[in-house]
């Protein structure tokens, strides 16, 4: 007997049923897909980059565009200094609110520093007084206190005090006590050194009345004096 043998049949089986596509083919599309979402992605990555770098060089270049040349010291001075033409140098700089232009150091010359001034520091108007300190009929007084013999808060420049005698180390008498004589009424504090909390000699420099200058001097070297914050308003005493 003879068999006959479909070969087409055998070589090329039947697709499945409703079309679907192989799994090697669908395998295929989905590697595609992958593939496509990846570049994608890249693509918006690199869009972000550009813009970003593009907008970081515009800010560059716009404060590029706003550089100033001003006023800096180029070494510190001590408050009340009268700034010369030697201590100050320019900078280009932006930004800077308020700084004093290098056009300007006709203004600066021969004004007395407000503030201690720092090397490098760029000035502003804020910084210099064209007010000579101490002023006409004013002096400055040094003083050495112990913390006793200052507020324990502290003081700073600007701040008003009086300035009163006390006893010696050997005491004194009780009127002396009730009521010290005011060596210095709406005396203002120009600069101060060291902190009554830690415990140690509190230099501070007053501006006085020129009247009131060696009185204060000579009580302060026998530290007999203390000082006590108040207001320009609550001037008062007997001498």
């Amino acid at each position: 007997m003879t068999v006959t043998t479909d070969r087409n049949k055998s070589q090329n089986p039947p697709s499945r049923a409703g079309g679907t596509m192989p799994l090697n083919g669908r395998r295929s599309s989905e590697r595609g897909l992958r593939t496509k979402s990846r570049r994608t992605g890249l693509v918006a990555v690199a869009a972000l980059l550009i813009v970003g770098c593009g907008l970081g060089f515009a800010v560059m270049l716009s404060q590029a565009g706003h550089m100033a040349s001003v006023l800096s010291m180029g070494s510190a001075v001590p408050k009340g200094h009268v700034v010369q033409r030697g201590d100050l140098v320019t900078q280009q700089v932006a930004g800077v609110g308020g700084a004093i232009k290098a056009a300007d150091v006709f203004r600066v010359v021969g004004k007395t520093a407000a503030v201690d001034l720092v090397a490098g520091q760029i000035l502003t108007d804020a910084m210099i007084t064209a007010d000579p300190v101490p002023g006409a009929g004013k002096a400055t007084v040094g003083l050495s206190l112990e913390p006793s013999q200052v507020p324990a808060a502290g003081l700073e420049a600007g701040d008003v005090v009086s300035v009163i005698a006390v006893p010696g180390a050997n005491g004194g008498d009780s009127e002396a006590l009730e009521a010290p004589p005011v060596l210095a009424d709406d005396a203002q504090v120009y600069a101060v050194g060291g902190t009554s909390t830690e415990g140690a000699t509190v230099m501070v420099t007053l501006i006085v009345d020129a009247s009131d200058a060696s009185r204060i001097a000579a009580y302060s070297t026998s530290k007999r004096v203390a000082v006590i914050e108040t207001s320009a308003s609550d001037s008062g005493g007997s001498q």
